[in-house]
């Protein structure tokens, strides 16, 4: 870490839960992010992972009932991409986020946390969305 600080490149390393992990320095994000092509997810997709992540363990039924026949195939693209587990229980399957999830979030991999992280940004978002109206 020491090493990576000393040098003045865009990478550096962080500890993340007890684990450390190489990323981009925080000042050369806006610079990447122009070429970014496409998002890893659409927003549909992504509305579905919020839900989840929020309301893990969740049961797939739910998640359904709540975005539509469309979640199906958000569960199943979400899975592919390994940001979901499912664990089947009875009839329907139970749905978890992963530490893939986590990691690519920056969210904590302790499930309480992470609530608490993401109720964070939820009201930070609400409060900037009223103020632009």
């Amino acid at each position: 870490m020491e090493e990576y600080n000393k040098r003045e490149g865009s990478l550096e390393i962080v500890e993340l839960d007890e684990k450390f992990a190489l990323q981009l320095k925080p000042q050369y994000v806006a610079y990447v992010k122009r070429f970014t092509i496409r998002p890893l997810l659409t927003l549909g997709p992504l509305k579905t992972l919020a839900y989840i992540a929020y309301h893990q363990p969740v049961a797939q039924s739910h998640v359904i009932t709540l975005r539509g026949s469309q979640g199906y195939s958000h569960i199943h693209e979400l899975k592919t991409l390994g940001l979901i587990t499912m664990e089947k229980l009875g009839r329907t399957k139970i749905l978890c986020t992963t530490n893939v999830f986590a990691d690519y979030f920056n969210l904590n991999y302790n499930t309480r946390l992470m609530k608490q992280q993401l109720k964070t940004l939820f009201n930070t978002i609400e409060k900037l969305e009223n103020k632009d109206e």
